[in-house]
């Protein structure tokens, strides 16, 4: 008869208490939620081309800047991305160029700066993309 060594016991009990932690802090890790998930989220996408935002006399038409949404909430920012398209290009973002895009809201009107549109006289299409 093969008897089993007399640390045997030691050697299981460890394992058990190692598998006990183990699944304890991932059932534990499963409950302790560090987000929250908005399922009521509106994204809103504005396209604009050439002839939109340059005006007849070749300058920039600050009337794109200004967007207006009537269910904006004050208490919750929306995110903001403003994409790009050169003539012969791909789409690019501003955060290619700058770390952020700046604008503010307020009362339902979200108003972007104009230094967001740096090089608008060398684009073709705008598109500026809103999540709130």
């Amino acid at each position: 008869m093969i008897r089993p060594y007399w640390f045997f016991p030691i050697i299981s009990t460890k394992n058990l208490v190692f598998y006990l932690y183990v699944f304890s802090s991932v059932l534990y890790g499963q409950f302790n939620e560090k987000y929250i998930e908005y399922k009521s989220l509106t994204k809103r996408v504005y396209n604009f081309t050439k002839v939109e935002f340059i005006t007849e006399e070749g300058e920039f038409n600050d009337a794109i800047c200004t967007l207006l949404l009537p269910d904006l909430n004050e208490n919750s920012p929306p995110l903001v991305a403003i994409y790009y398209k050169k003539t012969n290009s791909n789409w690019f973002t501003e955060s290619l160029y700058r770390k952020r895009v700046r604008f503010t809201f307020q009362n339902g009107v979200l108003k972007l700066d104009r230094s967001n549109f740096w090089a608008w006289d060398e684009l073709e299409e705008i598109k500026v993309v809103i999540i709130y």
